[in-house]
């Protein structure tokens, strides 16, 4: 509002509709506030640091507003066992035939006394463990080469590193 207006209604005197608008106003903002403080009262006093802004929150009050808002998430919902099915025996044997079954490995001895052992590459191949199937190749004539290319069993007999 402009001042010549201004000036113009205080000449006049106050406006009763004015004033009127101006009470209702003040009314239901102090309304507003009650029910925001009867709010903060029921919430008790977990609702202190939800009124200080996040800026000026100091590292500790920050970490302690994050568990407490983990813990009351917490309570929301039930243990994840009461939630989930409990799975029989029949079907848990059902889930588990499709799985692919991977057996361990473990050490058994060097090349040759898996050769000795075993007798057939492909068995051979299936005991060797992750670090000895890397060091040696199988070849398609049934040959073993180590890493370097020296033959270790020849198809017949071991010839051994040289």
């Amino acid at each position: 509002m402009n001042r010549a207006a201004r000036s113009v209604l205080r000449k006049l005197g106050a406006d009763q509709s004015l004033e009127n608008e101006r009470e209702q106003r003040i009314e239901r903002e102090v309304e507003e506030a009650k029910s925001t403080d009867l709010a903060r009262k029921d919430r008790g006093s977990a609702g202190a640091l939800d009124d200080i802004p996040e800026e000026l929150r100091s590292e500790t009050e920050k970490r302690h507003e994050k568990y407490r808002r983990k813990q009351a998430m917490a309570g929301r919902f039930t243990p994840a066992a009461e939630r989930l099915p409990i799975m029989t025996s029949e079907e848990r044997q059902e889930r588990d035939k499709d799985r692919p079954n991977w057996r361990p490995t473990s050490f058994e001895g060097p090349i040759e006394k898996l050769i000795e052992k075993y007798k057939e590459l492909d068995e051979v191949q299936r005991h060797l463990t992750l670090g000895q199937s890397m060091k040696y190749e199988f070849t398609a004539d049934g040959r073993v080469l180590d890493r370097d290319g020296n033959l270790i069993y020849d198809g017949e007999n071991i010839v051994g590193p040289s």
